[in-house]
This record gives structure tokens, C-alpha cells and sequence, in this order.
């Protein structure tokens, strides 16, 4: 069930120059412990509650389109779930408006960004797990566009946790020969572990990838993509009436939030109406670029 909790009016989250710096500069940023225990603990609850549906069938009332679901000896192992959205409204309403996610919109994304997505990944113990080296959305990078991973689990260091290149979020990168000469052990590349309750903030283009986890347990992270409003309608690749719902949904998060006024759409209607509309037209994301040449990494 999606349990209501209540959000506590709490000071504005703090997010300093240096890290602001450290963003721009490498392409990634880790806020540390950034998800009050009480909604960290209401994710962790609906993210269980998921899985053990997918593992039993039981997902006819949340639309299995929006879901990627294995079978893994046996058993369905749910590994996506998109448009939480259409879910659990209330819990993805309290999770934007809380002060962490509130303070990176408006101070790393920029004023004026929106929520584009919101899904949850489930990376489970399975040598099939890696998910490549790739740059996700393409763009001309006149406006910020960020990923924001909210970590419901631990990612341990040496347990499939993400793998950045720095620096290399500012162009196009050959991935192909990057890949062919050096498999997971790119020059420069990092290795990003996170806690539950972390918050890991990465430009949309950053070279990234993760190798495959083989400790027991599955990692759930909660993914959000945030940009401007002004940066949608400039690139071109969703509609104006697209971008036009997702100001709307900023506007339910800063109603719920009770912030800024100013920046709450004129006429905005009830959650349950806004989000219908939401729901209701769905527009394909910018594509990330992958290759898939040379499967047999060195390194790997």
C-alpha cells in the first residue's frame, strides 16, 4: 500500500559553491546522507512491495507496460519500474519537494527546471547485471541537464557501483575505441560508491557505466531527470505542451513544498487531475548513445 508520511517544514538544504564547482568540473557530485530517514524508509517499504508483486504476478492494477521484468530461475525479477508518477503519486510528490531534491533544482539544475522522469532500478546479483560504458541525452549543453540518482540501498566500491571517466561530460565521446582499448579501465575512470539515503547528482552526458553486481541483495536507486523548462523548448526533441505538463508537475511539487509561490502554474488543478494529464501523454526521452561493437572488454 502507498502509505502517506508526513513532510516536516524543515531548513533549506545546503549546497555549497565547491560542490557546485565540482559538478561543472567533473561531471558528478555525491550529497551525502541528503534523504530524511522517513522518506528513505517509505522507498525502501514501496520498492519491497513492487518487487515481491512482480515476483508473485501480482501487477495488474499498476500497468506492467511501464515495468521490465526477468526470469531468473524461476523466479520475476522486477529490474525497471518507470512513471512512478502513476504509481505512488503522493510518495514521488514528498520525495521532489523534500529539501534535498528541491535545493538541486534550483541551485545545480537552475531556476525554472522541471522533473522529466522518475523511475526506479533494481540491480540484482546476476553476472548479466553490467550495464555499459554510455552518455545518456546528447545535447548542446546551453542549459543544464541532470540525473539524480536517489541510492535506496548501499553501492559498495567493489559490488558493481557506478564508474565515471571525469571531465568527459562535455562533448560526444568515442565510446567504441574507448571501450576496445580498455574495457572497464578507461584512463582516469573512477569508481562511485554511495549509502542509502545518498543523493548522486551527474550530467546527463558524463561517460558512465557500472559493472555487474554479484553480492547477494538487490540495489534500488530512484532515478530523476530535472532540466529547465526554457531547455526542453530550445532543444526541440519533446513538444512545448510536454515541457508545458512537466512545469505543471514542478508546480505540485512546490504546492506540496508550500515554496514559492511565483513559481506554482496559473489554474493548477487537483494532484490526481495534473497527473492524468501527465500520464496521459507520454513523449519518447532524449536517446543515450551506447556501443555495442566489442562485447569482449579487456579488463573485464
Amino acid at each position: 500500500m502507498n502509505k502517506s508520511i508526513t513532510i516536516k517544514n524543515m531548513d533549506a538544504y545546503g549546497i555549497s559553491t565547491a560542490q557546485r564547482n565540482s559538478l561543472r568540473k567533473d561531471g558528478f557530485l555525491v550529497l551525502p546522507n541528503a534523504i530524511p530517514d522517513n522518506l528513505l524508509g517509505q522507498w525502501q517499504d514501496l520498492t519491497y512491495e513492487l518487487s515481491q508483486r512482480a515476483a508473485t504476478g501480482d501487477l495488474q492494477s499498476f500497468g506492467t507496460k511501464n515495468m521490465h521484468i526477468v526470469e531468473n530461475k524461476g523466479i520475476n525479477m522486477l529490474t525497471r519500474c518507470n512513471d512512478l508518477l502513476g504509481i505512488y503519486p503522493d510518495a514521488v510528490l514528498n520525495l521532489l519537494s523534500s529539501p534535498s531534491l528541491l535545493a538541486v533544482a534550483e541551485v545545480l539544475c537552475q531556476p525554472g527546471a522541471v522533473p522529466l522522469q522518475c523511475d526506479v532500478l533494481f540491480k540484482h546479483q546476476c553476472a548479466d547485471s553490467a550495464i555499459l560504458w554510455h552518455q545518456d541525452a546528447l545535447h548542446n549543453r546551453s542549459f543544464p541537464y541532470l540525473n539524480i540518482g536517489v541510492y535506496l540501498d548501499d553501492a559498495e566500491e567493489d559490488d558493481g557501483c557506478l564508474r565515471y571517466v571525469p571531465g568527459t561530460h562535455t562533448k560526444a565521446q568515442d565510446i567504441c575505441s574507448l571501450t576496445k582499448n580498455y574495457g572497464w579501465e578507461i584512463p582516469g575512470s573512477v569508481s562511485q560508491p554511495a549509502r542509502a539515503g545518498d543523493i548522486l547528482i551527474q550530467d546527463m552526458m558524463i561517460l558512465h557505466g557500472s559493472p555487474a553486481k554479484l553480492k547477494e541483495g538487490v540495489r534500488r536507486t530512484i532515478y530523476i531527470e530535472m532540466r529547465s523548462y526554457d531547455a526542453i523548448v530550445d532543444h526541440g526533441y519533446q513538444s512545448r505542451e510536454w515541457a508545458e505538463l512537466r512545469r505543471r508537475w514542478m508546480g505540485l511539487v512546490k504546492r506540496r513544498a508550500k515554496d514559492d509561490a511565483d513559481g506554482i502554474p496559473e489554474g493548477l488543478g487537483t494532484d490526481a487531475d495534473e497527473i492524468a494529464a501527465i500520464l496521459n501523454r507520454p513523449e519518447p526521452p532524449v536517446p543515450a548513445a551506447y556501443c555495442h561493437e566489442h562485447m569482449n572488454w579487456p579488463n573485464g
